[in-house]
């Protein structure tokens, strides 16, 4: 087995560059690679030791991975690299744009039972949604490459309340879809 190492950046650990715009293909490949490599089932017949290392190593790519595909998180995790404190806890918007965007998008979310058409009302929220999102994906991306951090972390901020409420939607979808 080779040298465990809980410090490496999860970038370097999956061979992919540091980065917000991750091929995710590339990424995943990589992960599966480790993991073949890596997994306790490997070491089921090795000493209790190795059983443990090998535990602790897939544990390990595996937050990795799950790091780095999700693009709210791999924010986070690059803002954290660049020693950029991201606690949102107590953001407040002062984007009028967004606020806007978001009372629409909720509105939209709250409607969704009364429509005649609920699954169609629900493509058209996740459409709206997704644009949201890229948007603000395109603006961490670029913000964070050119080291103006403040707009980042907004970006980021921004990124957990759309995840949020995706997160939201999927539990109302399901109440919809649940007949």
């Amino acid at each position: 087995m080779s040298v465990f190492n809980p410090q490496e950046n999860y970038f370097a650990l999956l061979g992919v560059p540091e980065t917000y715009e991750v091929a995710i293909p590339e990424l995943t490949s990589s992960y599966r690679a480790l993991q073949r490599e890596a997994h306790p089932d490997r070491f089921a017949n090795g000493s209790e030791r190795d059983l443990r290392l090998a535990v602790q190593q897939s544990s390990f790519i595996n937050e990795a991975y799950e790091t780095l595909v999700s693009p709210t998180r791999r924010a986070a995790y690059l803002l954290k690299l660049a020693g950029v404190n991201s606690d949102m806890s107590s953001t407040t918007f002062q984007d009028p744009e967004f606020l806007m965007q978001q009372m629409q998008l909720r509105e939209e979310l709250s409607e969704l039972h009364d429509a005649s058409d609920p699954e169609q009302a629900l493509d058209v929220f996740y459409r709206d949604l997704d644009e949201a999102a890229s948007k603000q994906k395109q603006a961490f991306s670029q913000s964070y490459n050119q080291k103006q951090f403040d707009i980042a972390i907004a970006a980021y901020a921004k990124l957990q309340f759309l995840e949020k409420l995706r997160s939201e939607a999927e539990l109302k979808e399901s109440e919809l879809l649940d007949y």
